[in-house]
């Protein structure tokens, strides 16, 4: 039973790490405890960062409330108010969630997925089930809601409808093909009214007999006609009648046979319709409405309602998932938020790192270089804790920080540069008060000459804020370079500005030194990119200048020479890729976002080290949108298309001496299985184990300031209990350190 208190096994709030290879199905073996949370992460394992700060479904039983974020589920324990959470991690088959409902009759959580995917949790182990995998369906196959009725769940999809059998856990029959001459028919959701079934679809409304055969499209009852000749977004049965809504017409309602209009709540566009309690409840335009028994209307107000996306009511109280504070509920007095630490917003424009951050920037632009309006939140994550800040710009773009100011500068498409001081003063760079013209900033990147931001747009397009906060501004000698998207700065100094390619393409490289400049372009004699469609750039730490295109990877020496394509397995690399995003680590390995998944490939790209995609690892999505690493752990973030998930590395920053050495886990349990890291050595340090007597264990060398040990010997037997020595060296020996690990069974 998911929900008995006896057996509902307690479980990190959302960031459970698990081994690459994991494979489970039972939550008891899964679930790590809360204290784990703000730990670092064992080498080699990942965990998820889930936003549940949108709130799309909710589920209720006696003892738990569930609400279902794009990539997550929470769980609320009524009784002490403590939040859990389920993940792909923990064992979903899905990462973008549609719909949750849970069956108090058999006590199973119903899980929803964009992909056509079911889960089933029961007993707290998760059934996962693929009504389409031997179906020839080339449209979507998203399931939009779920309805119980006599002990049948009906999953309402792009394609039909699922009926699921919950007593025996399995998929009974698939509607499909329900259109007028039987093609493709969307589904928005089901209700029940006495012996019928009504579908809201696409195009009207349908309802069958539940005795009939409902598989055959013949068998259905059609109202497509006048104001039922659109999409019905919502439809439920409530005080004897069948309600549906439409966007702009308002709420109808369906008896003796005849669909009615009720007048309420016209001109709207609708984001659900629910009966629950003893109201119907409406979600219209950030608005949420109740409707009695009598017919009267009336708004639910609170300051914490902002944009609600959906709502049950309980006893006279109401839970509600809304799109901007999560899980809503005035169930103990006043309306409050219960909120699951993560980021703000699951979409991504971009991530960023420096000093010990990782920020996640949800801002930015649409495709089309237009303003969205977004609201200036950046989300920080430090210590294992994600922590909201806001800044008085909207559409963020990046952001950046200056260890010698002690200030932190976020970027925006909307009106300028905002710096924000350390003890909480600002100031808005714009055109008023610095060479920005329009004040569409696309990217920033700190120097040791001030801080570098690009324009997007205007002549001038590149300018720099020096530290005595005046400014400079550099003109455009050509075109492209006039739309700059992305920036780096190379260890000599030189400017790389990616520019648009629908602009022209290619990268403008400007040295503040000369003022000259070069245009690579995809040209022999012009640097011959891969391709002029760049998408990423990066600075290796030897100070080559690595650069993702729409047909591969190159890396420059400098910005006069041609581009070198490393080769891999006879190829040049990732030729047949699109490369969003390249990120350096400690070891000055190179990890590639693609639209295929994520490589790994040493110094030089010419040896894969990890290809990691949702097939082979807990990956969220194949679809890379950044990287950040952060250098001190050695954690790196990948934003998808789908949310945040990040992968703790064996590599790290370092440099030529050592550092505060630290060995983590230690001491190691049986029950440990992955990987020891040793942090804090210096670059490329030779590593030794040896036993208490001094017979050699292991042997490796440090990637970057970390080295690892999978605590077995070289015939690869598992360590004996004992206290293992650690020897460390530079290369030439002149400095060393000497660590412990203890094995304990």
């Amino acid at each position: 039973m998911i929900a008995a208190r006896r057996n509902f096994s307690k479980h990190t709030i959302q960031r459970q790490p698990f081994s690459f290879s994991f494979q489970a199905l039972s939550f008891s073996l899964l679930l790590l405890t809360v204290t784990s949370y703000a730990q670092e992460i064992p080498i080699g394992t990942w965990r998820v960062h889930t936003s549940y700060n949108s709130i799309k479904s909710i589920a209720i039983d006696d003892d738990y409330i569930f609400g279902a974020a794009t990539n997550g589920i929470m769980v609320l324990d009524r009784e002490d108010n403590s939040i859990t959470s389920y993940s792909k991690l923990s064992g979903l088959s899905g990462t973008t969630v549609t719909y949750i409902q849970y069956d108090a009759l058999t006590e199973q959580l119903l899980i929803a997925y964009d992909d056509g995917k079911i889960d089933v949790i029961k007993n707290n182990v998760i059934k996962s089930l693929d009504p389409l995998a031997n179906a020839s369906i080339t449209g979507s196959k998203k399931i939009n809601h779920i309805a119980i009725n006599n002990g049948l769940a009906y999953f309402a999809a792009d394609f039909g409808v699922v009926v699921f059998d919950l007593s025996r856990a399995e998929v009974k029959e698939t509607w499909r093909d329900l259109g007028v001459t039987g093609e493709t028919l969307k589904i928005n959701a089901v209700t029940f009214k006495d012996d019928s079934i009504f579908l809201a679809t696409e195009k009207g409304i349908l309802a069958g007999d539940l005795q009939d055969n409902l598989l055959d499209f013949a068998n259905y009852k059609r109202f497509n006609t006048g104001m039922l000749s659109g999409s019905i977004q919502a439809i439920a049965s409530f005080n004897s009648k069948v309600y549906a809504v439409i966007n702009t017409t308002g709420i109808v309602s369906y008896t003796a046979g005849n669909w009615t209009n009720e007048g309420y709540l016209s001109g709207e566009i609708f984001t659900f319709l629910n009966a629950s309690g003893s109201d119907l409840l409406v979600g219209a335009d950030d608005n949420l409405w109740k409707i009695n028994a009598t017919n009267v209307l009336t708004e639910v107000i609170d300051e914490k309602i902002e944009a609600p996306l959906f709502a049950l009511e309980e006893n006279g109280k109401f839970w509600i998932g809304d799109n901007v504070n999560g899980l809503l509920s005035n169930y103990s007095g006043s309306f409050q938020s219960y909120l699951p630490n993560g980021p703000t917003q699951p979409d991504i424009f971009r991530l960023a790192y420096a000093d010990g951050v990782v920020w996640n920037i949800p801002g930015g632009y649409s495709s089309g270089f237009i303003r969205l309006g977004n609201v200036g939140i950046v989300d920080e994550f430090v210590n294992g804790v994600w922590s909201p800040r806001k800044t008085s710009l909207k559409d963020i773009t990046d952001v950046a920080s200056s260890q010698q100011s002690e200030s932190v500068y976020y970027a925006s498409f909307d009106r300028g540069v905002e710096k924000i001081n350390s003890d909480g003063t600002s100031i808005v760079y714009n055109e008023t008060n610095s060479t920005l013209g329009a004040a569409n900033v696309t990217a920033i990147e700190n120097s040791s000459t001030g801080l570098w931001v690009t324009e997007y747009g205007t002549l001038n397009s590149l300018h720099l804020l020096k530290e005595d906060n005046t400014w400079e501004s550099f003109a455009a000698p050509i075109f492209a370079a006039r739309y700059p998207v992305d920036l780096a700065i190379d260890l000599s100094g030189y400017i790389w500005m990616v520019t648009n390619p629908a602009q022209g393409g290619g990268i403008y490289v400007f040295d503040k030194a000369s003022k000259g400049y070069e245009y690579i372009t995809d040209q022999s004699g012009s640097g011959a990119l891969p391709s002029k469609n760049v998408r990423s750039i990066a600075i290796d730490r030897d100070g080559l200048v690595w650069v993702g295109t729409d047909i591969g990877v190159a890396y420059f020496f400098g910005p006069s020479g041609e581009a070198v394509k490393p080769i891999y397995e006879s190829r040049f690399l990732l030729r047949d890729d699109k490369v969003t995003a390249i990120a350096i680590d400690g070891g000055n390995r190179k990890w590639m976002g693609t639209e295929r998944g994520v490589w790994l490939f040493n110094a030089t790209g010419e040896e894969l080290i990890y290809n990691f995609t949702t097939a082979n690892s807990p990956l969220l999505s194949n679809v890379i949108k950044d990287i950040a690493i952060n250098d001190k752990t050695g954690e790196v973030f990948f934003a998808t298309d789908k949310g945040i998930i990040s992968f703790r590395s064996d590599a790290t920053e370092s440099d030529f001496s050592f550092q505060s050495v630290k060995i983590f886990p230690n001491p190691i349990t049986n029950s440990f299985n992955g990987s020891v890291g040793i942090n804090g050595l210096a670059t490329d340090a030779l590593v030794k184990i040896t036993d208490i007597s001094g017979k050699l264990i292991w042997q490796t060398q440090a990637s970057g300031g970390t080295a690892t040990w999978n605590v077995r010997d070289y015939n690869g037997k598992r360590a004996a209990t004992g206290i293992y020595l650690v020897f460390a060296a530079t290369s030439d020996g002149t400095e060393s350190v000497v660590g412990k690990i203890a094995v304990v069974e």
